[in-house]
């Protein structure tokens, strides 16, 4: 399985790493090109105890790379995370460029079907742009929110207690479950809903 993770923040590194460990292909995208060029050369812009020693298995296994540009790898993906950060805008809500940007990029780009996996706000603007290109494509958004304890991310991704999946159809709902059964696989508890109860 192909996936890509924009954002190489705290959760979105941890989650790419994660995946890539159990044998998904993980490509990690970040707008800070100084920060892909740190990453492709094994440096790692944060402490999780394991972290750094799993980035470079996994870079030199093939199955973890760092890119700035998500248009280049979305053709080979299905499942896009994303796990852009949020900061608190001047009145103090959300703001919500980022998320908004990784939505956009992917409705000007994407060619065929997509699931669109949240780690905080579900995006909009995807069908906005494929309807400027005038394209039909399929696509779903799930929300999965994280549940990481800084000190003890990986462990927790790795062996989590459960996992909670916001989702519309059964074709994400299919998707979501190849992704995370090996992570469960003596205890298999992906909890499903809809999304603003994931949310």
């Amino acid at each position: 399985m192909k996936i890509a993770i924009v954002g190489t923040g705290y959760v979105g590194l941890v989650s790419g790493t994660c995946f890539a460990e159990i044998g998904v292909n993980v490509t990690c995208v970040d707008t800070n090109k100084e920060k892909i060029e740190s990453l492709q050369k094994g440096n790692i812009p944060i402490y999780e105890n394991g972290l750094e020693e799993m980035v470079l298995r996994n870079m030199k296994a093939k199955r973890l790379k760092f890119t700035t540009s998500l248009e280049s790898c979305l053709d080979d993906v299905e499942v896009i995370f994303s796990a852009v950060g949020t900061p608190p805008d001047e009145d103090g809500s959300a703001d919500l460029k980022y998320v908004l940007e990784v939505a956009r990029t992917i409705g000007r780009n994407m060619k065929q079907y997509k699931l669109v996996v949240t780690k905080s706000t579900v995006p909009v603007g995807i069908q906005e742009e494929l309807d400027k290109r005038g394209v039909k494509v399929d696509f779903d958004v799930a929300s999965n929110p994280e549940f990481l304890k800084e000190g003890n991310a990986i462990s927790d991704f790795m062996s989590p207690d459960r996992v909670v999946v916001g989702v519309e159809s059964a074709r994400a709902e299919k998707l979501m479950s190849k992704l995370y059964k090996p992570f469960l696989l003596n205890n298999f508890r992906v909890i499903f809903m809809d999304i603003p109860s994931a949310e």
